[in-house]
């Protein structure tokens, strides 16, 4: 038997997957997060287990002081910025454990210097909560080695577990709207959360709006989206891409919208062609973030995006400190792409 719901057409969920989240306060856990600053905000797609890729990114970056001797005593070196992990923490990659450890333990580091760090969920935290016994997955076993019981983090109990379940879906900061598959359908941020915040409360984790293929976890560009075209092609508008997304952004009080999910080579309406591995700006209007950083996944060691409001550019660093500009408010349309990153020499 199907429970349907409104959120986009057709959109229906098993009445298995329809168990009631344990109780979220959506005031201190709020579903999408706002921040206004005039730090510098930096972001990442998709870590997916890899550790050592992340700590050495974040040292390149400035962002903490070396790679730490435990991942949970991370140095915070950037003062006041802004750092947001746009989800799928855990998975492929063989130590989300360390990497959960240190992304906790940035937070209160960067907010004794003024700094905010915002982990915001993917579509493999999501699953992992709303099944914790899935065969398909590597995290639960990851947390069995570390003597943690996986049905128990997934019902929100212990440190990691309280950590996944309150993770919100979204973040604004400043015009720039992070999530971590990227399509809001058009919502303002009101909306949005009022949405997340209902269907999430009813049916779990395994709610239609994190769960359904053309959600905000969950959609897709390319071959994989709606008719198998990006998600911002599909849905059912006229509008051609870069309207659509002018659209959705404007509906969130933003310019810019950035997502993790999506590594691969994309080609987009116009002929600009995203190759794999790369971060990669279209139009100005969407960012792509997820460079398939994690082992085995890609040739990329990863990258984080640097986002200058002062200057109003953005570029991709790469862990040596290497910049790539792949933005610049002088030149507002443009589309750029950072090559993907090199892993660093031993």
């Amino acid at each position: 038997m199907m429970r349907c719901r409104s959120f986009l057409p057709a959109v229906c969920v098993p009445l298995a997957l329809a168990a009631q989240a344990p109780p979220r306060d959506w005031k201190v856990a709020p579903a999408i997060v706002q921040i206004d600053t005039q730090a510098e905000i930096f972001a990442m797609g998709d870590i997916h287990g890899d550790y050592q890729r992340l700590a050495e990114l974040l040292a390149g970056a400035g962002l903490i002081g070396g790679i730490p001797a435990s991942p949970d005593r991370p140095s915070w070196t950037r003062g006041q910025a802004v750092l947001v992990f746009t989800g799928d923490l855990v998975d492929k990659g063989p130590e989300a454990v360390g990497v959960l450890t240190i992304v906790r333990a940035l937070q209160p580091a960067a907010a004794a210097s003024g700094g905010r760090v915002v982990v915001l969920m993917g579509n493999h935290e999501a699953e992992f909560l709303a099944a914790p016994a899935a065969k398909d997955r590597d995290f639960p076993g990851q947390l069995s080695k570390a003597g943690l019981k996986p049905p128990d983090v997934a019902a929100c109990n212990g440190d990691i577990g309280r950590f996944l379940c309150s993770l919100p879906f979204g973040a604004r900061v400043n015009d720039w709207f992070f999530s971590h598959a990227g399509n809001t359908d058009g919502r303002s941020l009101p909306r949005l959360a009022a949405d997340l915040e209902s269907d999430v409360g009813r049916h779990g984790f395994g709610a239609p709006q994190l769960s359904h293929p053309n959600s905000i976890l969950e959609a897709r560009i390319g071959e994989k989206g709606p008719n198998g075209r990006a998600w911002f092609e599909g849905g059912g508008s006229l509008l051609p891409a870069d309207r659509l997304l002018a659209a959705y952004a404007d509906a969130l009080g933003v310019r810019h919208i950035v997502e993790g999910h999506h590594h691969t080579a994309t080609h987009f309406p116009d002929g600009a062609v995203r190759r794999l591995g790369e971060m990669f700006n279209w139009r100005g209007e969407l960012f792509l973030i997820d460079t398939g950083m994690s082992r085995d996944i890609g040739d990329s060691a990863g990258a984080i995006l640097h986002i200058r409001p002062a200057q109003q550019t953005a570029a991709a660093v790469c862990a040596d400190g290497r910049e790539t500009q792949i933005w610049d408010a002088a030149q507002p349309h443009n589309t750029a792409a950072a090559k993907p990153c090199k892993p660093t020499p031993k």
